[in-house]
């Protein structure tokens, strides 16, 4: 191999290193987009409770703000990227296991008062 061709394959490699960094970030902002929608059409759907939904929605807030935190020198190290995998992880399995347990919320519909059309707007 020359030179060149050595050259050549470092800058497709450290390309490759930026963009893979980049796509992260972005899959975990629609990672946490779709667990906040999870929370919410669980909340329309009655199968959480408010202090279920409450306690979601502070674990997706912290999560949020552990992202902007890590975000704010431009990019996400390795172990940055772990952490945020496994806060996700950990919140979509209380998603999923408060949706599940068979507690629903039948009264007046609590979803308007608190959870309804502005509840989304304050997401990002």
């Amino acid at each position: 191999m020359t030179t060149r061709h050595i050259i050549i394959a470092t800058l497709i490699i450290a390309a490759g290193l930026a963009w893979s960094g980049t796509a992260s970030a972005g899959s975990l902002q629609k990672r946490l987009e779709n667990q906040h929608y999870r929370i919410r059409d669980g909340i329309a759907d009655g199968e959480l409770t408010y202090r279920e939904a409450r306690r979601l929605r502070h674990h997706h807030r912290v999560v949020r703000q552990m992202r902007h935190h890590f975000l704010a020198d431009g990019h996400l190290s390795h172990r940055e990227r772990k952490i945020l995998n496994y806060r996700l992880d950990r919140n979509s399995y209380r998603i999923r296991a408060l949706k599940h347990n068979h507690r629903y919320y039948e009264g007046r519909g609590w979803y308007k008062y608190y959870g309804g059309r502005g509840w989304h707007r304050h997401y990002r």
